[in-house]
């Protein structure tokens, strides 16, 4: 029964993300519809889709950073059409990765012209990728920008081992020397994990319900020495990573 009330809920809530973000996005119904015929891709949730036009309406990001191209990428390049409309001094730049060659050649294939002078789609092997204690995979080749967005949807994270994260967002905040890094994330629970055991809650605080959550990175340190003065200690037993240990002062 709760099991069916999940769904339940989580199905009415994606009628109004959907509903929502075609209020948001002028015309970007039409446009997914054009988009999705020619892919044999279902495109990424609404719910995410959704909280993703509210972040970057709300920020007004200038480098942003996808990881896994698709149909969303064609949503956040029409949304950031829509902004530079309304001011045309924003000049924002949106670089896809994509993993999969087949998936990177029909994205770029498939990328309207009106896009191309903001989108950027790039091919990058998905790659091992540490940092601390934590393992996952990222893609490999992201140019070194100074992002303050990042729409984490990729790469694939199953090996022999199971289940490990998507880190492209982990590696972003590396990379970029923006004092807060904004993002949204699909799902992804083994990276929200990670983001909120680096991070701490109140960066990131996931929504089973939705599948997705928002979230607002602070800078960390490139090189953390973890030892046993970075974990908290409670009476009743429990360890838990002090993320002080890890963020920079």
């Amino acid at each position: 029964m709760m099991n069916y009330l999940y769904w339940k809920f989580h199905a009415f809530y994606s009628i109004y993300a959907k509903r929502r973000l075609f209020s948001m996005v002028e015309g970007i119904e039409e446009i997914i519809e054009n988009y999705t015929k020619k892919t044999n891709s279902t495109g990424t949730k609404f719910s995410t889709l959704y909280c993703a036009v509210k972040v970057i309406k709300k920020y007004k990001p200038k480098i942003l950073l996808e990881s896994g191209t698709g149909t969303s990428t064609i949503v956040l390049a029409e949304t950031l059409k829509q902004l530079i409309r309304k001011d045309p001094d924003y000049k924002p730049k949106l670089i896809s990765m994509e993993s999969i060659p087949d998936w990177y050649e029909m994205a770029v294939k498939l990328l309207p012209e009106e896009y191309k002078d903001i989108v950027e789609i790039r091919l990058g092997k998905r790659e091992k990728y540490e940092y601390a204690m934590f393992r996952g995979y990222s893609h490999s080749n992201i140019p070194l920008q100074n992002y303050d967005f990042v729409f984490l949807d990729g790469p694939n994270y199953n090996d022999e081992k199971g289940s490990s994260s998507c880190l492209d967002a982990i590696k972003a905040r590396m990379i970029s020397n923006v004092k807060t890094l904004n993002g949204v994330i699909d799902t992804r629970v083994s990276s929200v994990f990670v983001m909120q055991t680096i991070f701490g809650l109140n960066s990131i605080r996931y929504s089973n319900l939705k599948r997705t959550c928002s979230f607002s990175l602070n800078q960390i340190k490139l090189l953390p020495k973890i030892g046993t003065s970075s974990f908290n200690y409670s009476p009743q037993g429990g360890v838990k990573l002090n993320e002080k240990k890890l963020l920079k002062n």
